[in-house]
């Protein structure tokens, strides 16, 4: 998280990046490995374990990290984005998966 905010910072990303992108962005950096199984995505094609298979083998704990992070926001209480437009929350969470799967 801290480095995602300081190459924001140092990058000037306010000039070119609105603060849904950046807000979207650091969410991103924070839910990165939320749920991480402490095995690689190879371990797990390997293994056909059951993520590997609901992604068929394409980035498997990243597409879990994503799955995992809309799950707990869309619990009650705990939409982060609940405040912004249903247009804004698509696009946050485009930024937030196109994130986590450059991960």
């Amino acid at each position: 998280l801290h480095i995602t905010w300081r190459t924001l910072v140092i990058s000037k990303a306010h000039c070119f990046l609105t603060g849904t992108d950046q807000f979207a962005l650091l969410v991103s950096a924070i839910a990165h490995d939320v749920g991480h199984l402490g095995v690689s995505n190879q371990f797990l094609v390997e293994t056909g374990h059951d993520l590997a298979l609901r992604y068929n083998d394409r980035s498997p704990l990243e597409n879990m990290h994503c799955a995992k992070l809309f799950e707990i926001i869309g619990a009650s209480g705990t939409n982060i984005f609940g405040s912004q437009s249903r247009s804004a929350f698509f696009e946050s969470r485009k930024i937030c998966t196109e994130a986590i799967l450059s991960t």
